[in-house]
């Protein structure tokens, strides 16, 4: 009976740590139009993961099927939680990416993203896609085509070069705002208080 009690238990906790993702339909024109960037490409590098549990995929795009995107384009990913993603330097993927915010895609486990394996005996993917890593490629070619890269224009440049900015004030610049504040409301409040 301990045995017993002990298996279950054993067998809920790892099933409750599993990803889950809902059954994903084979690729067609109705699901692709939820993405927004669909591409075949090779990883150029990953970063580490840091604190949030996040990390970025660096890819070279090959054949760019849907969005405009420039030629080398990094991803974010998941990379702490059970629905992690697993991305190596090298590896070529047919990618289905949706942005995160404005000019930062993400890529999802429970989505149609699929590795290029070597050997076709070893490709997951292929169960639930219904059809091999080649023949995913050339649906994607005839019923997209292949897009033109966005080019990378001087804003873009600039962008990159400064960086987003999000610089919090010094503790006595947070005194100098809260002293500010402050008085704003108090003559705020005096002549209000008059009337």
């Amino acid at each position: 009976m301990k045995k017993l009690l002990l298996s279950y238990f054993l067998l809920t906790a790892c099933l409750s740590f599993a990803c889950e993702c809902p059954p994903l339909a084979p690729v067609s024109l109705t699901n692709a139009q939820a993405y927004d960037v669909i591409f075949y490409g090779s990883i150029d590098s990953v970063s580490s993961c840091n604190p949030k549990g996040k990390a970025i995929a660096y890819f070279t795009i090959t054949e760019l099927y849907k969005g405009n995107v420039v030629k080398y384009v990094p991803l974010n990913f998941d990379c702490a939680s059970e629905c992690l993603m697993s991305f190596s330097k090298d590896e070529q993927w047919v990618v289905y990416a949706k942005y995160e915010k404005f000019d930062f895609l993400k890529v999802t486990l429970c989505d149609h993203s699929r590795k290029k394996f070597m050997d076709a005996t070893q490709d997951v993917y292929q169960f639930a896609a219904g059809r091999t890593f080649e023949d995913e490629k050339l649906f994607l070619n005839k019923s997209f085509g292949l897009q033109q890269f966005i080019q990378e224009n001087s804003l873009n440049k600039q962008q990159n070069e400064v960086g987003p900015k999000n610089q919090q004030p010094t503790a006595w610049g947070k005194v100098i705002l809260l002293l500010v504040s402050l008085s704003a409301m108090g003559l705020v409040y005096f002549f209000t208080r008059k009337k």
